[in-house]
């Protein structure tokens, strides 16, 4: 029976990975990254990790 909700926890738990990475590499998030995630679920990791990263600004 807990099989079956396997699929799913990893799922869930690649978009957070995608999201914990994102932020360490200052990857701005939008919604069509956001879709992206949702739909390949764990491989959209990898494209997390070539998104170009975000230039920090001195404010």
């Amino acid at each position: 029976m807990m099989t079956t909700y396997l699929p799913a926890l990893i799922w869930s738990l690649s978009a957070f990975a995608c999201l914990f990475i994102a932020k360490r590499r200052l990857v701005k998030t939008t919604a069509v990254r956001a879709v992206l995630v949702t739909l390949l679920g764990p491989f959209a990791i990898p494209f997390v990790l070539l998104a170009k990263p975000e230039k920090p600004t001195l404010a």
